[in-house]
């Protein structure tokens, strides 16, 4: 199924989830696998892409761009902006925007984003902290005044600096478009449901990485095929549970019960887990934005779209997921 439904991210129309580019190398500005995701994408009616400076120190922007001219696709092309603490004024974010707007080969960026609030204080266990979150807001909207970028976004900002953001930007007639965090049926607390409520409250289009819960929610794993490598070891509590750890405790079978509702509702809808785990966050007003590695991987996906949960279903599965006792955040940040 081809999808035509879009949605209004400030001035573009985006499909109702997007590729995220962390599944693609990161040390590549070519790549077949990551070509043949995009097509899949693209065939399904799918055209919004996600990249930042900081994947690849650049290397993801050259693939991105490389990429969607190989697809041919009529992509809506978001990037990210890393706040790091020797970008210290507001004319650091606009050189760094005409660098990432070069590297993606555009006249103007779709979507430029804050990857993150200025959170990087190296000195302040030395009672030295310099917070430049309105310096950069200064640069983001001067980016938006010169007609560098299209849309101004923000990411992994929780409701308090989200609130301040808006109404410096407000000030000065820039419109906030997006706001990009961590948002699944296995992480909502913590601030990501309150953060994508304030969202609607200001008219910010709530964008969400980790759909999947870096793979928990896909069902491919169990104790008896747990993740390969390192991955492996780290999410051992959570598929297997039985432990307690840092205060949290992993009831024995982990994540299996809401595997098990979210496979029962698949079952009856002839639609995959994975698939129900990103419709979910559709049905939550929220653009998920999962990575793919390849072309079946991708397909996989975009058969979240062209349907919905229904209100029961969506109860049903957040009973599951709060009945786990615990979340995962995946390693995305700490909303403030």
């Amino acid at each position: 199924m081809i999808t035509e439904e879009k949605i209004a991210v400030g001035t573009v129309k985006v499909s109702p989830m997007g590729i995220g580019t962390l599944n693609w190398p990161l040390n590549k500005e070519t790549d077949s696998d990551a070509e043949a995701s995009l097509r899949a994408c693209v065939d399904a009616g799918i055209n919004f892409v996600d990249t930042a400076e900081a994947y690849g120190f650049g290397t993801s922007e050259k693939l991105t761009r490389n990429v969607v001219g190989a697809v041919n696709g009529q992509c809506v092309v978001a990037t990210k902006f890393a706040p790091v603490p020797w970008r210290r004024d507001s004319e650091d974010l606009v050189a760094a925007c005409k660098a990432s707007k070069e590297r993606l080969g555009v006249e103007a960026i779709d979507l430029y984003q804050i990857h993150w609030p200025d959170i990087i204080q190296p000195l302040k266990p030395f009672g030295f902290e310099e917070v430049k979150n309105e310096k950069y807001w200064d640069g983001i909207a001067r980016c938006y005044e010169q007609g560098l970028i299209k849309n101004v976004g923000v990411s992994n900002y929780g409701v308090k600096i989200l609130e301040q953001a808006h109404a410096a930007l407000s000030a000065r007639g820039v419109p906030i478009a997006s706001n990009q965090i961590n948002y699944s049926l296995l992480y909502r607390k913590s601030g990501s449901q309150a953060t994508v409520d304030k969202c609607k409250e200001l008219g910010i289009q709530p964008i969400g990485y980790f759909p999947l819960a870096n793979g928990l929610l896909a069902g491919r794993y169990t104790a008896g095929k747990p993740p390969k490598g390192p991955k492996g070891w780290t999410m051992k509590k959570y598929i297997e549970g039985g432990v307690t750890s840092r205060g949290v405790a992993y009831p024995a079978g982990g994540v299996t019960p809401l595997i098990d509702e979210m496979r029962r509702i698949g079952d009856a809808r002839g639609k995959t887990v994975p698939q129900v785990a990103i419709n979910y966050v559709i049905c939550k007003g929220v653009i998920p934005i999962p990575g793919a590695r390849d072309a079946k991987m991708a397909a996989d996906n975009a058969g979240a779209l062209g349907w919905r949960l229904s209100a029961a279903e969506v109860v049903a599965l957040e009973a599951a997921a709060d009945g786990l006792g615990f979340e995962f955040s995946g390693g995305g940040f700490k909303l403030e």
